[in-house]
């Protein structure tokens, strides 16, 4: 019978002297349990006071030459005021509004704007060809360059004031069906972004107790289901926090927060159940409750501490692309970061505190599970699953990484775009107004400002360049006053503003453009912009960074993997595993989001196009957090193989062995993306469905199969260069802790 070699411990409270030890932050920790828990408070309290007292975001993501030709007209003093515009109309079918309609609305519109510091002047009415409809453009007093911002924060009481407007016109038209509404990019921005805000609060709160409920069955017992739920909330308080501050100095994007509380939630439960699930273990092998922390901490705190570092350098992946990327990549390495420092420092003082209370309030239906790795083996599906690819890793292999190839073929068709005005949400009133508008007037083909920047000199063939460009009847040509800035409007080969059909009618523009003028403007600078092709370049940007964001993660990832289980072949095994699975729920993402197919089953309005930014985000953050269950799991194998099994079943009692703990954080994972799935805004959905497919693979297909037979075929190589191994010396029951070998 094979044993183990044993190493004396100095104690229940301290781990035997040499070699590795992870729970040196533990033990400080639980020396000065006050402390801790003084330092954790005072942060929650004040991350809670930063974020409440608001953060600085950013709209500027112009890149490329769109970005060039709006610097150009902004050097230039060309700027168009913000304007919002009250629509008056009368049901489709209704008889035409009467004559006069016009100077009765003008009337109406500018009683109720008078006194309305946001509106600085009331623009001319316009009748539709049908006329049921006017428009009356209300021209707004901020600045159009610097004060979007401020206008979304006093719409609101521009918008109300349409309710005076429209009592007044139905009393002087006698017409009780006028339909009064007010839209512009102002009024959409304030009322869209609040629909969002109070969107993501209800996920977020639904998610709490769908996590709860989880953790409840994972333990059995509500205050070991309510400690990873409190290290989930303060990581994102924290965080939010913190991001908050930093908003000050660097402005962050808008969604970086509802990142932030995507992945902190996620990482901060599961990285506190993969800690308590082993302090459990270790307590019911009959160790004390100071030495079962400390056993958890150097086992399942490693696994957490591993892998919350490459969760941090995928997150930091983002920054090799810049721009929008950079506010994401910081709030989210910034929360993963928190979770990881929550778990070594408060979550030890949390159960040393608790002790054998952390089991209290047992769910009555609920025995204490005991057993093991063995038990485990037997009655787990996963376990089962792990035993059979073992025993068969060649084919296990084949059938797991063919599911996975598969899944990724719709990549070999991804279109990229950005949401239009078709994906806003149709049952808010702007929107509603903003389709009444299109349809009563609707526009010509979408155009784009064609810039052009030379010396004053040739200001006269600038002019003529552009004109021509513009051809017969379009668009007259702006000048700026020094002579040395041009602009015209050019429609484009598109019936679109968005998509594929959009991005080429703009490249198309750009190639004819750039030589016709240079050859008839000399020293000429030419950029095509406007907000079509604004879109495309940002699109295009987004996907263009990809290439290096994939490349920093891989390499940086290897490394980390490979010092910390100093192992380059299972570092490599890592990185394709977890590549392959990011593909997966790519391919998952575009074969779901640019079909019609499963449009009533998530609700959704197929572009044909998967979200410009989501295939950089998708790849990090799922890059990161397959980390979380791989880490664990060979961990636990690793243990085996020190503990002197053989390759089949170090990987069969491995997996087994932590089959339970990952199918609960899987579980929670995926409640909590699965919420982000359902809300109406396109990112934050496909967002939520790719980070939920991925999830699900990883706990299921990659854990049962693909890892398995992995480690399988690798064999002893898995385990990297052993460190000394310390096992307490508690008699029976340290026998009886078989499988909780110390493996740094």
């Amino acid at each position: 019978m094979r044993t183990r070699p044993a190493v004396r411990s100095d104690g229940p409270d301290e781990p035997a002297p040499g070699g590795p030890d992870g729970s040196a932050v533990a033990r400080w920790s639980l020396r000065h349990r006050g402390l801790v828990v003084a330092a954790w408070l005072l942060l929650l309290v004040a991350g809670a006071a930063a974020f409440a007292g608001g953060t600085t975001t950013s709209d500027e993501v112009g890149v490329g030459e769109s970005q060039r030709a709006a610097s150009a007209l902004e050097v230039a003093g060309f700027s168009e005021p913000l304007t919002e515009t009250v629509v008056v109309s009368v049901p489709a079918g209704a008889a035409a509004l009467p004559a006069g309609a016009e100077a009765a609305a003008a009337a109406a519109v500018a009683s109720a704007h008078r006194g309305d510091d946001l509106v600085r002047e009331v623009g001319e009415v316009a009748r539709s060809a049908d006329g049921r409809v006017l428009a009356v453009p209300l021209v707004l007093s901020v600045d159009p360059g610097t004060g979007y911002a401020e206008a979304v924060e006093r719409v609101p009481d521009t918008v109300r004031r349409t309710a005076v407007t429209r009592a007044e016109l139905r009393a002087a038209l006698d017409r009780p069906d006028v339909v009064v509404g007010v839209v512009g990019s102002a009024s959409i921005g304030e009322e869209v972004g609040g629909r969002l805000e109070r969107d993501l609060h209800r996920a977020e709160l639904v998610s709490l107790p769908i996590t709860l409920l989880v953790l409840l069955l994972a333990f059995g017992s509500v205050v070991s289901a309510v400690v990873p739920l409190l290290l989930g909330v303060v990581a994102v308080v924290v965080a939010l926090g913190a991001s908050a501050l930093l908003s000050r100095v660097h402005p962050v994007a808008q969604e970086a927060a509802s990142l932030t509380v995507l992945i902190g939630l996620a990482v901060g439960v599961d990285y506190a159940l993969f800690v308590l699930h082993r302090a459990r273990l270790a307590r019911r092998s009959g160790l004390p409750v100071r030495a079962a922390v400390l056993l958890a901490t150097r086992t399942a705190g490693h696994a957490v501490v591993v892998s919350g570092a490459t969760v941090v350098v995928s997150m930091l992946g983002m920054l090799v692309a810049g721009g929008l990327y950079t506010s994401l990549a910081l709030g989210a390495a910034l929360v993963v970061a928190v979770a990881v420092l929550a778990s070594a420092t408060l979550l030890p003082v949390l159960l040393d505190v608790l002790g054998e209370r952390v089991d209290a309030l047992r769910l009555p239906w609920r025995r204490d599970a005991r057993g093991g790795a063995r038990r485990a083996e037997r009655v787990s599906p996963v376990g089962r699953a792990a035993a059979a690819a073992s025993g068969r890793p060649v084919l296990s292999l084949v059938l797991g990484a063919g599911l996975l190839v598969a899944l990724t073929l719709p990549l070999a068709g991804l279109r990229t775009g950005l949401p239009g005005d078709d994906a806003l949400p149709r049952e808010l009133p702007t929107v509603q107004t903003l389709h009444r508008l299109t349809d009563a007037f609707p526009s010509q083909a979408p155009a784009a400002q064609v810039v052009v920047t030379a010396p004053a000199s040739s200001a006269g063939a600038a002019r003529t360049a552009l004109a021509d460009l513009a051809g017969a009847g379009g668009a007259p040509v702006s000048s700026s006053a020094d002579g040395r800035t041009h602009v015209v409007a050019v429609p484009l080969d598109s019936d679109v503003d968005s998509g594929p059909e959009a991005d080429r009618a703009v490249a198309a523009l750009r190639e004819r453009v750039g030589p016709a003028v240079a050859e008839r403007v000399p020293g000429a600078q030419v950029s095509v912009g406007g907000g079509v092709a604004a879109g495309s370049d940002l699109a295009r940007w987004m996907v263009d960074r990809l290439p290096w964001v994939v490349g920093f993660v891989l390499v940086l990832t290897f490394a980390v993997v490979a010092v910390a289980f100093r192992s380059p072949l299972l570092a490599l095994v890592t990185v394709l595993l977890n590549t392959l699975s990011c593909a997966a729920a790519l391919g998952v993402v575009a074969g779901v989001f640019q079909g019609t197919w499963a449009q009533d089953l998530l609700a959704f309005t197929s572009t044909g196009t998967v979200v410009a930014y989501l295939p950089v985000l998708v790849f990090v953050v799922l890059f990161g957090l397959s980390m979380d269950y791989h880490v664990l799991v060979v961990s636990s194998v690793r243990e085996e193989f020190a503990a002197g099994s053989g390759p089949a079943r170090a990987v069969r009692v491995g997996v087994a062995r932590s089959a339970g703990v990952v199918t609960s954080a899987a579980a929670v994972m995926v409640a909590v993306f699965a919420l982000f799935g359902t809300l109406p805004d396109p990112g934050l959905k496909q967002l939520g469905v790719g980070l939920a497919v991925a999830v699900l693979l990883d706990a299921t297909v990659v854990r049962a199969l693909v890892l398995p037979a992995a480690l399988r075929a690798v064999g002893r190589r898995a385990g990297g260069r052993p460190a000394r191994q310390v096992v307490p010396a508690q008699g029976g029951a340290a026998a009886g802790a078989r499988g909780e070998a110390v493996d740094a």
